[in-house]
């Protein structure tokens, strides 16, 4: 049976709420007695229940993190090991834990947050990709719950939020394809549900236009954000009978999938086509060629989250706020 904080309470000789006081260090209970207390918890092997400490406290000091994608895809992506990392380590420090799920869709998505905000589970939330229509991020602002989203969300002035600049991503890697001579650029991954893609493949509609190269629809291939796979892609690019000079994938594992299509049917990676993508994994550099990315930095991307969300959820003000946390170019052989 584990040990309660009765059974602490009996061995001192003192009320138990004399042993939760001394618990939640509250200055009215003696250093004796302190000392005391503590040294039997220790003999005893006793650890105070987390869950009645925090409603007690009226904070659970647990972080609620809803990843988007099916959990087998999201969590084998190495993107989300990454900013979970960054999140991690602020929750470390401040002491919280966090407490994660995956969704599916907005549906799902929306359900989990209300789960997350309405139990009492969580003190708050960190969205990992911001949808154009964030019927969840409208419901946590309507309870007033203190939230942040990882991603431009539509509506800035209202939501707590942090990023890169996407538009400057997808603008910088179409600017070095056509520095090196491409104009046949191909854009794959884009899908409308998210800010993320949508920002990248305004940056690449903007580089073309600023160099005089019409945009062409039968270029652009939209996907399902982390779900989609670059061969399948690719694939769909080919049988429609177009052949790109260069392909930029919203993501390196579209990236990959991609080379493999090409490699399959006869292409050489960069020679008849340039292929780059963004995250900047750790496999890019190992992969064949090596793959040309763009590093998000996705560790502060998640240390910055939790210092927006720490700053909200303490402050006796609330307050809108946002951070741009700077991406780079990384030119590997899979373009040059």
């Amino acid at each position: 049976m584990p040990v309660t904080i009765n059974d602490i309470a009996k061995a001192a000789n003192v009320s138990p709420s004399t042993v939760s006081r001394t618990i939640a260090n509250n200055p009215r209970i003696s250093e004796k007695t302190r000392e005391r207390i503590f040294k039997l918890m220790k003999e005893m092997n006793y650890h105070p229940n987390m869950i009645a400490r925090s409603l007690a406290n009226k904070s659970t000091k647990i972080i609620g993190v809803i990843v988007t994608g099916s959990a087998e895809k999201a969590f084998q992506h190495p993107f989300f090991p990454e900013i979970l990392s960054g999140i991690a380590s602020g929750a470390y420090k401040s002491g919280y834990k966090i407490l994660i799920s995956s969704v599916n869709s907005a549906q799902e998505e929306k359900k989990a947050v209300s789960e997350y905000a309405m139990s009492g589970i969580t003190s708050g939330i960190v969205l990992l990709a911001s949808r154009v229509r964030n019927t969840s991020a409208d419901e946590l602002r309507q309870m007033d719950f203190p939230f942040v989203v990882v991603g431009r969300p539509e509506n800035e002035c209202d939501v707590n939020w942090v990023d890169n600049d996407n538009v400057r991503v997808g603008h910088d890697l179409t600017r070095h394809f056509l520095e090196n001579g491409r104009r046949e650029v191909a854009f794959l991954g884009a899908s409308p549900e998210f800010t993320v893609t949508s920002d990248r493949l305004e940056g690449y509609k903007k580089a073309l236009t600023e160099n005089d190269i019409p945009v062409r629809d039968e270029l652009i291939v939209n996907g399902k954000f982390v779900d989609d796979t670059g061969y399948g892609l690719m694939k769909e690019l080919l049988d429609r009978g177009i052949r790109p000079d260069g392909v930029i994938a919203c993501d390196d594992l579209l990236a990959f999938g991609a080379i493999r299509c090409l490699q399959e049917k006869g292409f050489r990676v960069p020679e008849d086509i340039a292929v780059a993508g963004v995250n900047n994994v750790p496999l890019d550099e190992y992969f064949d060629p090596p793959l040309t990315s763009v590093d998000v930095n996705a560790f502060s991307l998640g240390a910055k989250a939790f210092d927006l969300l720490i700053t909200n959820m303490t402050s006796e003000h609330r307050s809108i706020d946002r951070a741009i946390v700077p991406a780079r170019l990384i030119v590997r052989k899979s373009t040059v």
